[in-house]
């Protein structure tokens, strides 16, 4: 028997139900069949091996489709989004590439959100990097016209179990997007202490400390290195910003008041005060310490072999590549490019170029986003496979004990830590600090060089 022609516009929908009618066939006369005996009978009725090889064929055929869906709920193009859905409906239904949907891509424009929910998009379909709804991206992207019409179409208002423990509030949580937090509040919404911090409300954090004092127990998620609100009102996680875009002394003294723990550590094991320390904080020292919080030990004892330790460990250092942020990346790569430069690595991120590394036969220079070159906009990056040994040894300097900050020797200089070590999403370990003029100084051990240690 011929196999059966596999259409060139094949529905994945229709035959995933095509195997579900064989499943049920099949049980009639073995009830011990299984979803795969009955994926694998439609694949070979079709032609194919496995259902496996069936439906990469699939996604193949589609996926000229699928890039212009995506492209379509993007810039809100209405007239090829209809195109596209009389084509292949489905899509409007189900994940994509990337494991996002047509709802994720499209909050930034109403009216192509409407016509995806026409067409029985589901408001509550999680992406798979966030695990989060089109109603945490819109409020996040502060699309007031979007979030109502994804709650009129009974979007959870609440929306726990994104991965970084924010719920939709937490995502909408910003100076600025007033309306928004009002209109998911009206439908239902709750604060938590971090969305409070987050707008700078300390009436809001009092509030909702007294009512639940346990509320100050709550941690922020693993990509926020698990920050208690007394880490989270001052510092910001490794790699990322502040939760309410700069510290908050007025809210860290309040919690304090209020019996938060000043000693709680996070996932790396770091009680605030010594990421305090670390970061050169002396605001947040001086309240954490008036508050009773236990001084940190290094983790080697300060002495003479100290600068013999930091000598040696700089013979690791491979180079140093300095970073420029600049208005236009594209531009930018361009025109090097254009003098015989090579892009030798690039990373994007929602369509954006948000890193760059070029080389000009030994030397490199790497670019992001955000200004101008220029002194307040310089870092430099020291390439090292021993990474962990001068971050122990200049963690070690910056927690010594010392009498006082007016009375240090050049040798007792402030070390401030801007990140601690930590894994970047671009690979390998990495931790920055600040040198007396503010230049941040960022060391990287890539996953090319040689890892030395245990992770």
């Amino acid at each position: 028997m011929s196999p059966l022609h596999l259409p060139d516009r094949a529905s994945l929908e229709y035959l995933k139900k095509l195997a579900k009618e064989r499943l049920a066939a099949l049980r009639a006369a073995d009830p011990a069949a299984k979803l795969a005996d009955a994926q694998l009978a439609v694949a070979r009725e079709y032609g194919f091996t496995s259902w496996r090889v069936l439906k990469a064929e699939v996604d193949r055929r589609r996926a000229p489709n699928v890039a212009e869906f995506l492209r379509a709920c993007q810039t809100g193009d209405l007239d090829a989004l209809r195109e596209i859905l009389k084509v292949d409906p489905s899509l409007a239904r189900e994940r994509v590439a990337g494991g996002t949907t047509g709802l994720h891509q499209a909050v930034r424009h109403p009216a192509a959100v409407r016509l995806l929910l026409d067409g029985g998009a589901d408001p509550n379909l999680r992406d798979t990097g966030d695990n989060a709804s089109a109603l945490h991206f819109a409020a996040a992207n502060g699309t007031l016209e979007t979030v109502r019409i994804l709650l009129d179409a009974d979007a959870d208002v609440q929306g726990a179990g994104d991965v970084h423990n924010g719920d939709v509030i937490g995502w909408a949580a910003r100076g600025g997007n007033e309306a928004v937090i009002d209109l998911l509040l009206e439908r239902g919404a709750r604060h938590h202490i971090f969305s409070a911090m987050a707008l700078n409300d300390l009436n809001l954090v009092e509030k909702l400390a007294e009512e639940d004092p346990d509320c100050l127990l709550r941690r922020r998620s693993r990509f926020e290195n698990e920050h208690t609100p007394v880490h989270a009102a001052f510092a910001p996680p490794d790699g990322l910003g502040f939760l309410s875009g700069r510290p908050n002394y007025a809210i860290l003294e309040r919690l304090i008041e209020l019996g938060a723990d000043v000693d709680a550590k996070d996932d790396k094991g770091r009680t605030p005060l010594e990421i305090a320390l670390l970061r050169g904080d002396q605001d947040a020292v001086r309240l954490l310490r008036a508050a009773g919080a236990k001084e940190p030990r290094p983790a080697t004892e300060a002495g003479p072999q100290l600068r013999e330790t930091i000598a040696n460990a700089a013979t690791s250092v491979k180079k140093a590549v300095p970073m420029f942020s600049v208005g236009d990346m594209r531009a930018t790569v361009r025109w090097y490019e254009s003098i015989g430069f090579n892009v030798d690595d690039r990373y994007e991120d929602g369509g954006e170029l948000v890193f760059a590394r070029l080389s000009f036969g030994d030397g490199e220079l790497t670019l992001s986003p955000g200004g101008n070159p220029g002194p307040r906009g310089v870092s430099l990056w020291f390439f090292t496979d021993r990474v962990r040994d001068v971050y122990a040894a200049l963690k070690t300097r910056q927690l010594r004990p010392s009498s006082s900050a007016s009375s240090k020797s050049n040798d007792d200089a402030e070390v401030r830590f801007d990140e601690d070590l930590y894994e970047p999403f671009y690979g390998g370990l990495q931790f920055s600090i600040r040198d007396n003029n503010g230049l941040q100084l960022i060391f990287w051990q890539p996953s090319w060089l040689e890892t030395r240690g245990a992770p």
